[in-house]
């Protein structure tokens, strides 16, 4: 159905129309006027030189806030900032970054400059032995220190010192060990010998032994010493010989403990050799070979170690990279797993220190111990059960190079453990002097011997 508009109702309409059109026609006289208004007052005589002046003041000052925004933002990148912003607020006001004095800083933590040097001081980087890095100030060859490559370097050394003072702990450990069981069998020999004197007889009791038995010939001769000179004079002779058994005795007795005392000044000149032996070692790092080949879905390492170069399956070995300036960074632990006779051997990731910086090929491996084709001194404590027996495996060591000893003494490097080899006195003397110990099928991959 269609609309009716009455004629009222369009008059009005029609009138509304005309009041919004010259409202419009108002405000656009009104905005025209202020617009020339303005122009009028920029451009006044009076006005002009105050408004261009300020306006141009006000524009040098946006030119040089653009200017510090840049620069700001540039500096970062120089110090080893990772992460730039703009255009943020802090919650609490800030001053600008003072470059000069961080640099100032890192170059003095790199090396101290001349004037601090003649005086003896010496820098942080200097005192832990990281060379690769220049001061700021020095055009000559090398790198800058950075902020982060600071943080980086510290927890580097941070990991490198708390790896020997585990090692370090570990060590100390073991020889208080092996003092107290020294100290525990010079305690048993004293008292044994102590008991062949007193007998074992407690403080308060009637003594037994050489001692209760010299007592009682002392009784003996004071009951016959009236009645009977002739016994009395034999009675004198033993009691003689009783006295000097009881001195050979107490001679013996010291004997055996300045033995004992011996053994255990050797003991610990043996551990403080091996222990001093070690750390030179670990400081040099002197590479015993490399890496040539990596499995990393697998995690395991080949070397250009092999049977010949007498290594043996489960020797452990730390690897490290060599960085600018000699550097040698360790980087990881490996563990042989599988000795070839060509090639390469293969090894086992057991440890890497830095997720983000992984073992590569031509990284050096180490061990401080090991010695690659020097002849080793081989002992058997036990009998074997396997597919040598012990003669045969004694000809076997001998035909690949080393040397095989009835006898532990001080040239030996391992001992071989087989059955009943608790009791055997060379296990006893490998136990003494600290030296390895080995199963008898470790020995069988050394040598190549196959098992089955």
């Amino acid at each position: 159905m269609a609309d009716f508009i009455t004629k009222a109702e369009n008059n009005r309409r029609l009138a509304i129309i005309i009041i919004c059109a010259l409202g419009m026609a108002t405000s656009l006289t009104v905005i025209a006027l202020a617009m020339k208004n303005k122009g009028f007052i920029e451009d006044h005589q009076e006005n002009l030189k105050d408004i261009k002046e300020q306006l141009a003041e006000l524009q040098a000052l946006r030119d040089s806030n653009d200017e510090l925004i840049r620069n700001f933002l540039a500096y970062p990148k120089d110090i080893g900032w990772r992460e730039v912003s703009s255009g943020t607020v802090d919650r609490l006001p800030s001053g600008g970054l003072a470059g000069e004095k961080l640099k100032s800083f890192l170059s003095d933590v790199v090396k101290m400059p001349p004037e601090r040097a003649a005086k003896g001081e010496k820098a942080v980087f200097e005192q832990l032995g990281i060379t690769k890095y220049k001061r700021w100030d020095d055009p000559g060859a090398g790198e800058t220190l950075t902020l982060t490559k600071l943080f980086d370097e510290l927890l580097a050394k941070e990991k490198e010192f708390e790896t020997k003072i585990g090692d370090l702990k570990g060590q100390t450990v073991k020889e208080r060990e092996a003092e107290k069981e020294t100290v525990a069998r010079i305690d048993q020999a004293n008292a044994a010998v102590m008991k062949e004197i007193d007998g074992g007889a407690a403080a308060t009791a009637t003594a037994t032994g050489h001692i209760g038995e010299l007592v009682r010939l002392n009784k003996e001769i004071n009951t016959l010493q009236k009645s009977h000179a002739d016994e009395l004079a034999q009675l004198d002779k033993d009691t003689t010989e009783s006295q000097n058994k009881a001195t050979e005795t107490l001679n013996d007795f010291v004997r055996k403990r300045a033995a004992a005392d011996a053994v255990k000044k050797n003991y610990r000149d043996r551990i403080y050799a091996i222990h001093h032996h070690r750390e030179e070692a670990r400081e040099r790092r002197d590479p015993d070979g490399e890496i040539v080949g990596i499995d990393v879905k697998f995690q395991l390492v080949f070397i250009n170690l092999l049977r010949k170069d007498r290594l043996f399956k489960g020797t452990k070995f730390r690897a490290y990279s060599l960085e600018k300036g000699g550097q040698k960074l360790d980087k990881g632990e490996i563990e042989v797993h599988e000795v070839r006779d060509s090639l390469y051997s293969v090894c086992s990731v057991q440890r890497v220190y830095d997720p983000e910086w992984p073992l590569k090929v031509g990284d050096r491996i180490y061990n401080e111990l090991y010695e690659g084709g020097r002849t080793r001194h081989i002992a058997i404590a036990g009998r074997f059960t396997g597919k040598l027996s012990n003669d045969e495996a004694g000809r076997v060591i001998r035909t690949y190079g080393d040397v095989y000893q009835e006898r532990v003494d001080e040239n030996t490097n391992y001992v071989i453990v087989a059955d009943g080899y608790e009791e055997h006195p060379n296990y006893k003397a490998a136990l003494e002097y600290g030296i390895k110990i080995l199963r008898e099928p470790i020995l069988y991959d050394y040598l190549g011997v196959r098992r089955d």
